[in-house]
């Protein structure tokens, strides 16, 4: 039993490390990862478009129809990121529903028996993954004011064993006009599981979008502080032409905790990424580097109904 701890600690600091971010004793920071390329390409901002719904339910009211996503991202060492999510609107478009599924693959991994002698011997090999499904709700409250609340049951399996929990998610979104807005919130918070807290962080986003979320160019920043107590401010901006080709760029600037392991900031804080929106299809991409380790693909298509 020790043994299998040791191994989903170690799995868990894995992960935090793939995410630019340092572990502390928090377990299941898969959840640190943007649920989508759009949201990964701007430096993984929960406010900087309504692509972000999935973590920012305050988002919800402004989708006009159904909403379906899906979203791709292979890591390292045979490590894949994987998630779904869909929006449904109710009637009148003053609150909504999001429901999404997200999960990480770990690979194979070998499997070791401890011996006579106080060594271990190699048993073949297992799987380990984390997950979640979650759902949310958001509405309305005025003209300027949104809000949005939403539960997650989280769980990791390391072979035979599994360690499971509940966190939460709340937003708020402050529109005074149609041409700035900001967004806070509390993200991923939860009990401890096993002693190990949730990876849970709060934020505020202020972002300038002239004809909301419709703009040829629109920019933001983002304040994040982590229960792992990292720090970061993100900036991100994107460019579109008629509404039907994007370009994104971001940017994780940490404040008191670099992870240089990973290399020079340069090398791992930086997200790219493009999309192209066609009618119904909406296809994104997004490149992440993570220094040493070398880069991450993420790639998403979302159909609206």
């Amino acid at each position: 039993m020790k043994k299998t701890i040791a191994v989903i600690l170690a799995v868990s600091l894995f992960a935090a490390d793939l995410f630019a971010v340092a572990a502390g004793t928090t377990l299941f920071n898969f959840l640190k990862i943007p649920l989508n390329a759009s949201q990964a390409a701007t430096a993984g901002i929960n406010a900087f478009s309504v692509n972000t719904v999935g973590s920012n339910p305050a988002l919800i009211p402004f989708f006009d129809g159904m909403s379906l996503s899906a979203s791709y991202a292979a890591y390292f060492q045979d490590t894949s990121f994987s998630s779904i999510d869909m929006t449904v609107p109710f009637k009148g478009g003053y609150h909504g529903i999001n429901v999404s599924y997200g999960g990480f693959d770990y690979g194979k991994m070998d499997s070791y028996l401890e011996d006579s002698s106080s060594g271990y011997v190699k048993n073949g090999t297992f799987g380990a993954s984390d997950a979640f499904f979650g759902a949310s709700y958001g509405r309305i409250i005025t003209d300027e004011i949104y809000i949005g609340a939403g539960l997650k049951y989280v769980w990791q399996t390391i072979d035979d064993s599994k360690m499971d929990g509940i966190v939460f998610t709340a937003s708020g979104l402050y529109m005074p006009d149609e041409t700035w807005y900001i967004s806070g919130g509390i993200d991923n918070a939860g009990f401890a599981v096993d002693g190990y807290k949730m990876p849970s962080s709060i934020y505020l986003s202020m972002i300038d979008a002239p004809e909301m979320l419709n703009s040829m160019f629109m920019y933001g920043f983002e304040l994040r502080i982590h229960s792992d107590e990292t720090m970061w401010i993100k900036g991100a901006c994107e460019f579109n032409y008629e509404k039907m080709f994007f370009a994104r760029l971001g940017y994780n600037f940490p404040l008191n905790n670099s992870n240089s392991s990973l290399g020079d900031l340069h090398e791992r804080n930086l997200s790219l990424g493009f999309g192209v929106e066609y009618g119904f299809f909406v296809i994104d991409y997004a490149w992440l580097p993570y220094g040493d380790l070398g880069s991450t693909n993420m790639i998403s298509v979302r159909i609206n109904f």
